[in-house]
């Protein structure tokens, strides 16, 4: 008798641990990954904020990305990162920009501050919530005057 009560006990903890897990999965923040692979010629216009510290470009569309990526100089290590804020990734206005004054990514633009969520430049991950994961990071290679940024490792 005790071995049955035990073992219905741990059957309902693993149940239990099923259900939590299951809901964990359908987070609000969640968004599937992308497949894309991309070239950044640097020596083109639309390019060149690339060549200095700190610069920065976004690229947007339908193969980049869930909602376009940034790319970053951070000392000549190229850096790129999903738009795509990870808190409420479906709000209209979850979109991740550079801030005003260069020192960090947030969540939407000028007045229209959305979730209001921080995250580090050489980093993606949170600085200021509610976020509470970092933003998703690409892979990056550099060849010459060619930046190659792909969602999976080369």
């Amino acid at each position: 008798m005790k071995q049955k009560t035990l073992l219905f006990i741990i059957a309902l903890f693993l149940f239990a641990a099923c259900e939590k897990d299951k809901s964990a999965s359908q987070n609000s923040d969640f968004f599937p990954p992308v497949n894309f692979d991309i070239n950044v010629n640097l020596v083109l216009p639309d390019a060149a904020p690339l060549q200095v510290q700190g610069g920065y470009i976004y690229r947007d569309g339908q193969a980049v990305g869930y909602k376009g990526i940034i790319i970053y100089n951070n000392f000549d290590e190229f850096l790129a990162f999903d738009r795509a804020c990870p808190y409420k990734v479906d709000s209209a206005c979850s979109r991740i920009y550079m801030a005003s004054n260069n020192t960090n990514y947030q969540c939407g633009n000028g007045n229209n501050r959305c979730c209001k969520s921080e995250f580090f430049l050489s980093t993606g991950t949170v600085s200021k919530g509610p976020a509470e994961r970092p933003l998703r990071q690409y892979f990056v290679t550099r060849s010459g005057d060619y930046l190659r940024v792909t969602s999976f490792p080369q």
